[in-house]
This record gives C-alpha cells, sequence and structure tokens, in this order.
C-alpha cells in the first residue's frame, strides 16, 4: 500500500512539474465561447455580453476586482476600456491584451437634463481645444505612457470662491480620474477644470460606486458625471451629454504567462508592497482620515440612536394607543429594511435637495437603525429585573425615581450591557457600506489605496486589523463599565 502511495505521489509531482498553463489566444469575441469573462457591474460591456449564454459572465464593482480576479484565476478574460490597465500596470501584473475590439465607444460627461445648458457650454469648451490643440496636448500626455514618467502633476489653480462644480466620478483610475492626497488628476478631471474656470467655480469631486454615481446626477447631488461614460442612446434618455471628447475601444486582458517577473523574497515583497501601498504618495493618510470617519459616524451614531432609543421606550409605555402603535411600527420597520436600502433612500430622496453633509447622513440612518437595536436591548433589560426590587425600594422610603436610579437600573445595566455591547459592534461593522453615499470611511480608504496600486493584501490587511482594534476596543470599555457585584433576587 504504502509502495503504491509513493508512485503515485511520484507521478502526480511529474504532472504538475511539466503542467504549463494554456494561454488564451482570443482572435474575436467568439473565441470568448466557454471562457469565465470579467466585467464592471454596470458598463456597457456587461450590456452587450449579458446576452450570451455560451460565456460565464462574471460581475466586480471595481476595476481593482478584476485585475484580482483575473490575476488569481477566478476570470479568464476580463472585458474592460483599453486605457485602465496602462503598460506599467500589465508589466507589474503579469496580464496583457489578447484583443483590441473593432467598435468604438464615444465617451462624454453626463448632466442632468435640467442642466442642458452645462452640457452645451462643456461642448463649446471640447471644441475650443480641439481648434487651439490644447485638446491633442492632453491626450498626448494621458492617453500615452508619458504621465507614467512624471512625479507630479499641475492643473489649472482652482477658484476659490462661488458655488462648487459637484463632480461625481465612478473610475478612480489613471489616466481618467484618480486622487493623490486630497486632489484629483487625470485627462478628465483636466477637462472638467476647464468647464469650472469658465464658470469661475472650484471643483469638488467625489467618487461613487458606478450605480450611486448616476444615480447623484439624476437626484441632483452631483453636477456631472465623469469616469469613462459612454454615450448610449439609452443614457441620452436620461441625461444630457456633452460633445465625445474621445472614444474608446474595449480591451480583452488575459494573464501572460510569458511575463517575467523579478523574483525577489518573500519579506523584501512584503516591504516593497507596505512602502507601495501605504508610503508612496503618503497613502497612509487615506487610512487615518478613513479611521477618524469611521469612528465619528460610529459613535454619533450610537448618541443619537440611544436617545432616540428612550425615547421609542417611553412610547410604548404611554397611555396614549397611537403613541404606542407607533413605537411598535416603527421598530418593525426598520427590522425589516435593509441597512444599505435606508442610507441610500435617506441621502438620495429625502435629503437630496438639502446641502445636509453625507457623513451627517450617514449618521442619521444607522442612528434610527441604532433606535430599534437600543429599545430591545432597554425593555429587555428592565424586564429581567424581578418587579419586587422596585416594590422592595418603595416600601423603604425611596421615591420612584430613586428606585429606578439606585436599585432597578444597575441591576438592569449589568443584564443590558453585553446586548449593548453586541449592537455597538454590529453598527460599527455596518458603516462600512458608507462608501455608496460617497464617504470616505475605513472601508473606502482601502478601496481607493486599491483603485491606484491594484494591489489587495496591504490595504485590506490594515483595515482588517484596524476594525479588529475597534471592536476590541469598545468591547474592553464596556466591560469596564459593567457593574460587578451580584444582581438581587
Amino acid at each position: 500500500m504504502m509502495k503504491k502511495l509513493l508512485i503515485f505521489c511520484a507521478l502526480a509531482l511529474v504532472s504538475c512539474a511539466g503542467h504549463k498553463e494554456n494561454e488564451i489566444v482570443l482572435n474575436s469575441e467568439e473565441d470568448l465561447a466557454g471562457l469565465r469573462v470579467a466585467v464592471a457591474t454596470g458598463s456597457s460591456y456587461e450590456m452587450d455580453l449579458s446576452s450570451r449564454e455560451d460565456i460565464q459572465l462574471l460581475r466586480f464593482n471595481t476595476e481593482s476586482d478584476l485585475l484580482q480576479a483575473l490575476s488569481n484565476d477566478r476570470a479568464d478574460v476580463v472585458v474592460i476600456d483599453e486605457v485602465v490597465f496602462n503598460p506599467v500596470i500589465q508589466r507589474e501584473n503579469g496580464i496583457k491584451i489578447a484583443l483590441l475590439g473593432e467598435k468604438e465607444f464615444p465617451t462624454g460627461f453626463a448632466f442632468r437634463g435640467e442642466d442642458a445648458a452645462l452640457a452645451q457650454t462643456m461642448t463649446a469648451i471640447q471644441q475650443r481645444m480641439e481648434a487651439d490643440g490644447s485638446m491633442q496636448q492632453l491626450k498626448d500626455f494621458w492617453l500615452t505612457d508619458r504621465f507614467t514618467e512624471v512625479e507630479t502633476y499641475t492643473h489649472i489653480p482652482p477658484e476659490t470662491t462661488g458655488k462648487p462644480l459637484r463632480v461625481a466620478t465612478c473610475a478612480p483610475t489613471a489616466p481618467l480620474s484618480f486622487r493623490i492626497g486630497d486632489d484629483w488628476y487625470g485627462l478628465e478631471i483636466d477637462l472638467l477644470r476647464e468647464l469650472a474656470k469658465e464658470l469661475h467655480r472650484p471643483i469638488e469631486v467625489t467618487l461613487y460606486e458606478t450605480a450611486s454615481a448616476m444615480l447623484s446626477v439624476r437626484s441632483g447631488v452631483a453636477d456631472v458625471l465623469c469616469g469613462c461614460i459612454f454615450i448610449t442612446p439609452e443614457r441620452q434618455r436620461e441625461f444630457a451629454f456633452s460633445a465625445p471628447y474621445h472614444a474608446y475601444r474595449p480591451a480583452y486582458f488575459v494573464k501572460d504567462h510569458q511575463a517575467r517577473r523579478r523574483q525577489v523574497g518573500p519579506i523584501a515583497a512584503f516591504v516593497q508592497s507596505v512602502k507601495k501601498n501605504l508610503i508612496t504618495e503618503q497613502r497612509w493618510k487615506y487610512i487615518t482620515s478613513g479611521l477618524w470617519m469611521t469612528l465619528k459616524i460610529s459613535l454619533l451614531a450610537i448618541i443619537l440612536g440611544s436617545v432616540l432609543g428612550i425615547g421609542l421606550y417611553a412610547m410604548s409605555g404611554s397611555r396614549r394607543k397611537w403613541m404606542r402603535g407607533f413605537a411598535h411600527a416603527y421598530n418593525g420597520f426598520m427590522a425589516g429594511i435593509p441597512d444599505l436600502v435606508l442610507l441610500l433612500i435617506l441621502f438620495y430622496v429625502v435629503f437630496a435637495k438639502s446641502s445636509l453633509p453625507a457623513d451627517l447622513v450617514a449618521v442619521i440612518s444607522f442612528g434610527l437603525l441604532f433606535a430599534s437595536s437600543f429599545f430591545e436591548v432597554y425593555a429587555s433589560s428592565l424586564e429581567a429585573v424581578p418587579r419586587g426590587q422596585t416594590e422592595a425600594g418603595l416600601a423603604l422610603g425611596f421615591t420612584r425615581l430613586q428606585t429606578f436610579f439606585h436599585i432597578v437600573f444597575p441591576q438592569a445595566l449589568r443584564y443590558g450591557l453585553p446586548l449593548y455591547k453586541g449592537h455597538c459592534v454590529a453598527l460599527l461593522k455596518g458603516t462600512a457600506i458608507v462608501g455608496f453615499i460617497a464617504v470616505q470611511d475605513l472601508t473606502r480608504a482601502g478601496d481607493l489605496i486599491r483603485a491606484r496600486t491594484f494591489d489587495a493584501f496591504i490595504p485590506l490587511l490594515v483595515v482588517t486589523l484596524l476594525y479588529f482594534l475597534l471592536v476590541w476596543l469598545i468591547g474592553k470599555f464596556i466591560t469596564l463599565l459593567t457593574p460587578g457585584k451580584t444582581v438581587l433576587k
């Protein structure tokens, strides 16, 4: 038996040693049959390929997720704009263009239908730049390797007065629109700065998910949408587009098995990754600012929800029927609505026309959700204290208020704090969805870094460790508040 096992292991080793990954060759889109094809959610490529039944279509939210799927063999082909994965990224990640599509997609800037005049102004600026040659100069810099050879980028000095031109971008990747520190650069950003200069308005760029970016313009939260937005008949019915500034072709990326990567040891590779993801361009600042935003939203939402929860408990015990009905209906509604849905409704519907900052909308959303959780904790904790404790306090001459704070509440606190801790931790982790309304929290900070470096390990590792640290600190803090005395029976 042992001899057969050794022979089998030897054959397996020989087989693995002689195995070579098959190179994917694409001569046309028909060659995609039978392959796992990854696309960005909401992109034109998703719509074009979704009707094909001979491929396995995989949808991802960001360009970095697409690249990771290809690098980790979760996808065979990635279909994306030809400009997104530039030659530097291709060399660093061992990928290549297997096929460049024939079809060209005109690309422009999308405005609300009510802002057609802005779209016309943008078109006039583009035509002027085409005439004087400055448009071609921008393209020669951003759409070639030239932009990868410089350390810093320049742009038009921003206006300091006036109502900001609110730009929503859904493509945080070079060379279209990308962030370094607190500023944004790229071909589309430079063109929009020309628009802002024409209008004498400062520019304000915010990163959204693709679907959220389009919704932000439709709802009036943003004035203009960029991020390689293809001009299609369906989108023209919803938005007012400027004239196309360029036409991009689809690129079909595959792994380049012939690429020779510079071999380094695991420690050196780790150090290089840390430097690239945290040190270069001071990207660690994304993490610190995101950590502060997560803490701020979580703490304010916990305070707001706790106050509202006490109010709900008081209403549930009211003599007025409508107040009791409201409290129970509120708890039932909050228990049934997903966190993300409530957040989107508040941001894009309820507060869409207001000037309320997105982080404050997140505080209100999570505060409303936490109120329902706190109500349950508060009610169950008080009900866990035997009624005889209140009767004993009154018999000893205490007032009802004194009985509550000196006898009932300390016991209820011991019952309720462990449950309260669990809900606080759940809220903290739940705030990871605030990136959908363009709040740069801790999770979003990791996404911003990944969008620049296309490296998932270090950003996700740092974010994971920081969330773990925050959860641990919350647990320790609430444990310190928990009374250690024995509950009276």
